[in-house]
Formats: structure tokens, C-alpha cells, sequence
């Protein structure tokens, strides 16, 4: 896999989701839905070519505290 560029443009729903997503999780408060509402926002950006595979894989594999 070539090495993605990690500077690429997040839509500001998504955005929000994770922010909302990491402060719920740094006070232990976070619903598991909660994570899989953004992996289903994700693939909806990623279906709209929004993002590429690599791109979804990336924010999984750095936000995600499931």
C-alpha cells in the first residue's frame, strides 16, 4: 500500500462526529453506536468519492478507541 497523504480535507459533519466522538471518550461516556454512526458516515463519503479506501482506513485506524 503506498503511503497515503495524511493532509486531505474532512467534511465538517464527520468532523464534528469525531470530535464529539474523542471528548466522550476521553470522559469514558462514549456509546459504541456512537463510533459506528461514523464509520457508516465513512462509507457514505467514501461511496460519494469523498474519500478513498485509504483514507477511510487512515481515520479508522487513528480515531477509533473501540
Amino acid at each position: 500500500m503506498d503511503k497515503i497523504n495524511e493532509d486531505f480535507d474532512i467534511p465538517y459533519y464527520i468532523f464534528e462526529e469525531i470530535v464529539e466522538y474523542i471528548e466522550q471518550t476521553a470522559k469514558g461516556k462514549c456509546k459504541t453506536m456512537k463510533w459506528e454512526n461514523i464509520e457508516s458516515l465513512l462509507k457514505l463519503a467514501q461511496e460519494n468519492n469523498k474519500f478513498t479506501q485509504e483514507q477511510v482506513n487512515y481515520i479508522i485506524n487513528t480515531y477509533c478507541r473501540e
